[in-house]
């Protein structure tokens, strides 16, 4: 029987929760899960998937944890001072635990949006971590220009089109519109407060992350993500550079965050299965 479980650990005076997932024979898994959210979000990941991810993991032999960052979630933190920095510390801390809850000897990161840019920020540093599964990338050591106003141009035309519905109005004659929210989505282009990055975060090296990583990388994007395009080019060319085969898993039809049953399956039973080299399909979820 598979068992699942909350812990703390701490990093830098701060306690920080985690979910793992730990099946019978953890000690003799041949890897483990790090599974890291997007910039807002916190361990279950957009809606669920996280959950369903490691339940579906352990069903599969592999443990799991997942966990909220400094300042999200259930984690202790300062949610102002949290940085790309302070999550990948976070992360390498997530891993060690893993290892010592486990015995596991390798370890995998799955990262989510923001949580990818952790992923390859931290790899390098987390022993025996030799697998990158990346869900809807942004672009690190690169422009990220074209892929936000790709992003912008289509949050606009999103709002452009629910002018024309009357829910819309009703909202807005009601007072229910949330007219500070839409500014900061149509000006920032969809990015939280904090998500351009700190001081800190200019100090990280992005292209010597991703080039000198050792291990295998799979990246997993949605066909209608406004970013993919972008991002699909530019680590194609990074890959070149790290003389790494540039693996890649399209969803047909998704957007950004994978929102129907039948994308989100796709990306997690194309993620263990790529994991674990098998061509098993089907169940997951709660």
């Amino acid at each position: 029987m598979n068992t699942e479980r909350h812990l703390y650990f701490e990093v830098q005076g701060d306690r920080l929760l985690g979910t793992l997932n730990v099946p019978d024979a953890a000690g003799d898994a041949p890897v483990g899960l790090i599974l890291l959210h997007g910039w807002a979000g916190y361990r279950a990941g957009a809606h669920q998937m996280f959950v369903k991810l490691a339940r579906e993991a352990a069903r599969r032999g592999i443990p799991c944890l997942r966990f909220d960052f400094r300042g999200r979630g259930d984690s202790e933190g300062d949610m102002n001072a949290a940085s790309l920095s302070t999550m990948i510390q976070d992360a390498r801390e997530a891993a060690r635990v893993l290892c010592a809850e486990t015995g596991v000897q390798r370890v995998a990161l799955v990262g989510d949006c923001s949580g990818s840019e952790v992923a390859i920020g931290a790899c390098r540093d987390i022993p025996g971590c030799d697998r990158l599964i990346l869900w809807s990338a942004p672009i690190v050591a690169g422009d990220r220009q074209t892929a936000q106003q790709a992003k912008k141009r289509y949050i606009i035309r999103q709002y452009l089109g629910k002018l024309f519905r009357r829910e819309t109005w009703a909202k807005l004659v009601g007072g229910k519109l949330q007219l500070g929210m839409i500014r900061r989505a149509l000006v920032g282009g969809g990015r939280g407060k904090g998500e351009e990055g700190s001081a800190s975060d200019k100090d990280i090296d992005w292209y010597k992350c991703f080039t000198r990583f050792q291990g295998r990388v799979l990246f997993i994007f949605g066909a209608q993500d406004p970013t993919t395009d972008p991002a699909v080019a530019h680590y194609r060319d990074l890959s070149d550079d790290a003389q790494r085969e540039f693996e890649l898993h399209l969803v047909e039809g998704a957007n950004h965050a994978f929102y129907s049953v039948a994308w989100e399956r796709e990306v997690i039973h194309t993620t263990l299965n790529w994991l674990t080299g098998s061509g098993e399909t089907g169940g997951g979820g709660d």
